[in-house]
C-alpha cells in the first residue's frame, strides 16, 4: 500500500525538488513556481529543479523571477527528500539517480500526459532518432499500469477533471491542489470600463465547431484574443460582454478564469475540466455539449448575454468570488498534503 505523504510527514530536513521546463512560460510551468513560492512561504525546504526543453535559454523564465524559489542543479538522492514532477516529465521515476527519493507526480493536465507519453512510444519506435530511443530505451514509458505498481510514487491531481481520472485508471489521489491566478491580472480588472457588445474567444483552442456558430451569427462581433500581451487580453476582456469556449479543457484553463475576473459571462462546452461544477462552478444553461442541434440554443444563449448582460453577469458572481480566494484555498490545500511534525 502506499503511503501518503499527510501520514509519512515532511521532516525539517526534508527537499522539496520541483522539477519544472527549463525557460518556459504557460500555465503549467507557473503553477510549479506557485507551488515552489508558497512552499518556502511555509517554511518548507523547496527548490526549483530545471530541466531543458527544445529552444531553451534562459533557465528561470523572466515571468516567473518574481517567485523567488531557490534554484538547485543537483538532488540529494535521500528517502527524506520529495521529488514532484509535472506529469508531462516521468522519466526521473525510472532513473536509479533519484532511486531513494520520494516522487510525487501532479497531474496539471490529462491531455498533455497522453501526448507526451504518445511522443515517447512514437520516438521509440522510429529508427531515424537513433540518439534518442538509445537514451529513451533504458526507462520504460509511464504507463497507468506501471504507475499503479510503483509504491514509492504517489499522486496530486490539479483539477477534479484529473482527480476523476486518476480514480479511473484505479490511482487514488493523496489530494488536489489547484493553482491560483496571478496576482497582476486583478491589477487589471478595471469595472468603469463600459461594457461592449463583444464575444471574445480564443481561436487556439477551438475548432470548427464555433466557426460554424460564428458563420451563422454575422452580425455579432467575434473577437479572436490572439497575438495579444497581458495587458491587451486585459483591455480587451474589461469591455467584452460574453466569452465564449468550445475548446478541450485538459485542466482548469486560465484564460475562462481570466474572462470571469473581467466580469463577462460564459457559454462553454463539455469537454475535460469544463464540464465539472467542481472546476468551473457555473449555472448549467451556459455549458453545452458539442454536437449541431445544440448551435440554435447556444446562438439564443449569445444573444441572451449580449442584451440582458447586466442581470445575467450576476449568474457569474459566485464563481469571480471564488477566483479572488483561489490563493487562499491554494495554501489551504498544500497544508492538507505537506504536514510537518510539530
Amino acid at each position: 500500500m502506499t503511503k501518503n505523504l499527510t501520514e509519512i510527514n515532511c521532516l525539517p530536513a526534508t527537499k522539496i525538488y520541483i522539477f519544472c521546463p527549463a525557460g518556459y512560460a504557460t500555465g503549467g510551468p507557473e503553477a510549479l513556481h506557485q507551488l515552489g513560492a508558497k512552499l518556502k512561504r511555509l517554511d518548507f525546504n523547496a527548490f526549483m529543479y530545471y530541466y531543458s526543453t527544445p529552444g531553451s535559454v534562459d533557465i528561470v523564465h523572466k515571468n516567473y523571477e518574481k517567485y523567488n524559489v531557490p534554484v538547485t542543479e543537483s538532488i540529494e538522492n535521500s528517502a527524506q527528500n520529495i521529488i514532484i514532477l509535472p506529469e508531462t516529465h516521468l522519466l526521473p521515476i525510472f532513473d536509479d539517480s533519484y532511486k531513494q527519493v520520494r516522487k510525487v507526480i501532479w497531474w496539471l493536465s490529462v491531455v498533455n500526459y497522453y501526448i507526451t507519453q504518445n511522443n515517447l512510444t512514437q520516438s521509440l519506435q522510429h529508427k531515424k532518432h537513433f540518439k534518442l530511443k538509445s537514451y529513451l530505451g533504458k526507462y520504460p514509458t509511464a504507463s497507468f499500469g506501471r504507475l499503479k505498481r510503483r509504491n514509492d510514487v504517489q499522486h496530486i491531481s490539479h483539477s477534479y477533471y484529473s482527480q476523476v481520472h486518476l480514480l479511473e485508471q484505479g490511482i487514488k489521489p493523496i489530494g488536489r491542489i489547484s493553482d491560483y491566478m496571478n496576482s497582476a491580472f486583478f491589477d487589471m480588472v478595471n469595472e468603469g470600463t463600459p461594457k461592449e457588445n463583444l464575444v471574445i474567444y480564443n481561436p487556439i483552442k477551438n475548432d470548427v465547431f464555433l466557426d460554424k456558430i460564428i458563420a451563422l451569427t454575422p452580425t455579432i462581433k467575434w473577437v479572436p484574443i490572439k497575438n495579444m500581451t497581458p495587458a491587451e487580453v486585459a483591455a480587451l476582456m474589461n469591455k467584452a460582454k460574453l466569452y465564449v469556449d468550445f475548446g478541450f479543457h485538459p485542466g482548469k484553463e486560465r484564460m475562462p478564469r481570466e474572462a470571469c475576473i473581467m466580469r463577462s459571462c460564459m457559454i462553454i462546452g463539455k469537454t475535460g475540466s469544463a464540464a465539472y461544477q467542481q472546476d468551473m462552478p457555473i449555472p448549467e444553461k451556459y455549458r453545452f455539449d458539442k454536437s449541431e442541434d445544440q448551435i440554435p440554443e447556444i446562438i439564443n444563449r449569445i444573444n441572451e448575454c449580449l442584451t440582458n448582460y447586466h442581470e445575467l453577469v450576476k449568474d457569474f458572481a459566485p464563481y469571480r468570488q471564488a477566483l479572488y480566494k483561489e490563493e487562499d484555498q491554494f495554501e489551504q490545500d498544500i497544508q492538507k498534503v505537506f504536514v510537518k511534525d510539530k
